[in-house]
């Protein structure tokens, strides 16, 4: 049940799990300047290109218009953030390459504010501020700024404009992934030459898993909605493994350890894309990210082969024999 849990909320689409939070990509945004200078707002890009996030000090008011000139985000004076869900613009906001609907959104209706913070902080993806396709910018080679753009607001009624770039980066180094895997491979063969469990092996790798999914948890804003699938699939494959160790060698055990290495590949799986894309939405090092993955990609494989096997060679009981 576990398993099959993991492969529903994997494969699910992002709109069914949640909202669309950050993820790997090759491009970096970059706030070029603010003008005129504004201090009493900050402005910040969240996971390389993905959102747009400013900070309103407390005593300003700040409007920010959508694509189409129609209220989109208040920040009010007293710290609250409101959205207007009529907004055009808050429907195709919603995802990343702005592919949802937004035909209900009526931008001449009246304004349907919906309260989304109240520290004067709020996030958003803002398509002046990525590249919004999914294939490479024809024309340009990695290293280059591909666009430039900018957003416009309303600081106490006065017009301010955000410039920023966008850069498209060079390939991530393999340098990490291939260290990752070769002693994930060496600390399993020394395990089994020393005859121990590779269940012992789940319970470091899912610990170490799940401490890089909660560095990521915690490296982005609550409200670019982080996946708490990010630290609680592997999490829960290093708890199975440290039960199937507590079992010995047992038909409990084994099961056990066959359901946990598949929570853990399937976090493996999530970030898949992590291993070809320049820029990883993590204070983390990108390298211990993508090492630490790797390792986990290669003890789960070797765990899932190993579980199963035992499984199939295991004698189990006939009660009727009894």
């Amino acid at each position: 049940m576990a398993a099959v849990a993991g492969v529903l909320v994997v494969l699910a689409p992002a709109g069914v799990v949640g909202a669309d939070p950050p993820g790997p990509t090759d491009f970096e945004t970059t706030v070029l300047g603010i003008e005129p200078a504004t201090p009493s707002i900050q402005v910040a890009i969240i996971g390389g290109d993905s959102f747009v996030q400013l900070t309103v000090e407390r005593g300003t008011e700040v409007l920010v218009p959508g694509y189409g000139g129609e209220p989109y985000v208040r920040f009010n004076s007293d710290g609250t953030v409101e959205e207007n869900r009529q907004s055009p613009t808050w429907a195709q906001n919603q995802d990343r390459y702005g592919v949802a609907p937004s035909e209900a959104a009526d931008p001449a209706g009246a304004t349907e504010w919906s309260l989304v913070a109240t520290s004067g902080t709020y996030a958003w993806h803002d398509h002046r501020a990525h590249w919004m396709s999914r294939q490479s910018p024809p024309g340009f080679e990695r290293g280059d700024r591909i666009q430039d753009g900018t957003i416009a607001l309303q600081v106490n009624g006065a017009p301010v404009t955000i410039s920023v770039t966008t850069t498209w980066l060079d390939k991530p180094s393999h340098v990490a992934m291939a260290a990752g895997a070769i002693v994930a491979g060496f600390a399993l063969m020394i395990v089994l030459s020393m005859r121990r469990r590779v269940a012992w092996m789940l319970v470091v790798a899912g610990g170490a898993a799940a401490g890089i999914g909660w560095w990521q948890v915690n490296s982005v804003p609550a409200d670019t909605a982080p996946s708490m699938m990010w630290w609680l699939l592997p999490a829960v494959g290093g708890a199975f493994g440290v039960i199937a160790v507590v079992l010995g060698r047992s038909l409990a055990s084994y099961s056990l350890a066959l359901v946990g290495s598949i929570e853990l590949a399937l976090w493996v799986f999530m970030r898949r894309q992590g291993f070809t894309k320049a820029f990883l939405p993590t204070d983390a090092p990108f390298w211990l990210d993508r090492g630490v993955s790797s390792a986990a990609g290669v003890i789960s494989v070797i765990v899932i082969v190993t579980s199963a096997v035992a499984l199939v060679r295991m004698e189990v009981p006939d009660p009727s024999r009894a």
